[in-house]
């Protein structure tokens, strides 16, 4: 896991098996940061749906072009047959939430991840993840605010979000992180924030 997430997830990096959802404004950004270390340390990274998703922006968030495939099922029906052929084949697997799938059907999958050791993310772009998946870590990205605009000048440099974690078993925890996503340099860092009593700070449970 690149640093500046490693607090977002148990033992600082995503446990095989697991299925993680993040829904919300900059949900597909995140999705891409949580994917970079693994893709990087050599991981295929596979993105089913999503197709608004600009191979640009992959590689902005640093995943290795050659170990990335996109797979567009279009209103074929047959995504679930995808998926299935994909778990244990890839290690991470960039789900668009918008594909439905039936509680059997994620019942099926869900004991397949947990067989063969893939990671399932489910992204919901700009909204809450509505999903029969059995879930192992929920992300929600909010409050985002734009930072360089100037007044009718300028140019966005970074995006100050606020990502609520939730999880059950080894993820079981509820918490707050500030992020720049992007920061700056187009990748993703701790934003410090302020509470009420003055105290400045990056992460909060």
């Amino acid at each position: 896991m690149v640093e500046p997430l490693a607090q977002l997830v148990p033992d600082g990096g995503l446990i095989r098996g697991s299925t993680v959802t993040i829904g919300g404004v900059g949900a597909t950004s995140l999705a891409l940061q949580l994917s970079t270390a693994a893709s990087q340390s050599g991981s295929w990274v596979v993105v089913v749906g999503l197709n608004d998703l600009a191979p640009a922006a992959v590689l902005e968030a640093n995943l290795d072009a050659e170990r990335i495939a996109f797979i567009d099922p279009g209103n074929s029906g047959r995504h679930v047959d995808v998926l299935a052929a994909l778990i244990g084949a890839v290690d991470v697997i960039v789900l668009d939430a918008r594909l439905s799938l039936r509680p059997s059907d994620s019942r099926r999958l869900a004991s397949r991840l947990r067989e063969r050791g893939s990671i399932l993310i489910v992204v919901s772009p700009g909204g809450a993840v509505n999903s029969s998946l059995s879930v192992d870590l929920s992300l929600t990205v909010g409050d985002a605010q734009w930072e360089g605009l100037g007044r009718g000048h300028g140019h966005l440099r970074s995006r100050h979000v606020r990502v609520g974690v939730n999880g059950r078993g080894r993820a079981s925890r509820t918490a707050r992180c500030e992020l720049l996503l992007p920061a700056i340099d187009a990748q993703v860092a701790i934003a410090e924030s302020e509470r009420e009593d003055g105290t400045v700070v990056a992460f909060s449970r």
